[in-house]
């Protein structure tokens, strides 16, 4: 529930003594009681980081461009092994793959035989909320519980995250995470660009520190593989 939201029920409670007068009263109960919540859940979102050594689930991404009024989507997997190793596989609508590994990022695309390469930047935010990109997102950010939504068939909380003063966020200007309540680990994540792109990662069948494949971060390209930096 959000602060207004709170404030605006606890506002009718209490609205037979005193009218108006116990506004002030009724919005810092409103603020404390958000801030709880919010701390509560993201306590909850940290300790199931804690015990993440590996994570693997399917995805749906999609991608809006807000000034051309574009909408794409993406599908694939992605995999998560701690610390410091990523891969996301799209398999639609053009064959890719990404890959994060001890602080290098790669990018292959099959279709052209090139492979992209540098230093990894802010896309370790796309998995943010996994394993240790849950660890101290109350310092890093300005957290707003926003409130509960029902996400595939569960329930998820909503949090806004807005980088604090002095922090930078990657690539992103802002993220909105949905967790889920029972399991404690993102559902659905949206990373906002200072241009107002958005982009919204929605998580389905995801299994917490299962096996993964051997030589998951590994690219395997071919001979004429064309190296772009």
């Amino acid at each position: 529930m959000s602060v207004s939201a709170l404030a605006v029920m606890l506002a009718i409670a209490g609205g037979g003594s005193g009218g108006g007068r116990g506004t002030p009263q009724l919005e810092e109960r409103a603020r404390i009681h958000s801030a709880r919540a919010e701390d509560s859940v993201l306590r909850s979102l940290e300790k199931a980081g804690q015990v993440l050594k590996t994570m693997r689930a399917d995805f749906v991404e999609t991608k809006v461009l807000v000034l051309l009024n574009e909408k794409s989507e993406t599908r694939g997997d992605v995999m998560l092994q701690v610390p410091g190793r990523l891969r996301w596989n799209y398999t639609s609508p053009q064959p890719s793959a990404m890959v994060i590994k001890d602080g290098a990022f790669a990018r292959y695309i099959p279709r052209s035989k090139q492979v992209f390469r540098g230093a990894a930047r802010g896309e370790a935010d796309l998995l943010v909320g996994f394993g240790p990109g849950a660890a101290g997102l109350g310092r890093k950010y300005e957290v707003t519980l926003v409130g509960k939504e029902t996400v595939g068939e569960g329930t998820a909380w909503i949090l806004d995250l807005k980088p604090r003063s002095g922090e930078t966020s990657g690539l992103f200007s802002a993220i909105r995470l949905w967790v889920d309540e029972a399991r404690s680990i993102p559902v659905q994540t949206r990373l906002t660009e200072p241009t107002g792109d958005h982009t919204t990662i929605r998580f389905e069948k995801v299994v917490i520190n299962g096996g993964l494949p051997a030589g998951a971060f590994d690219l395997k390209l071919p001979r004429d593989v064309v190296e772009v930096k």
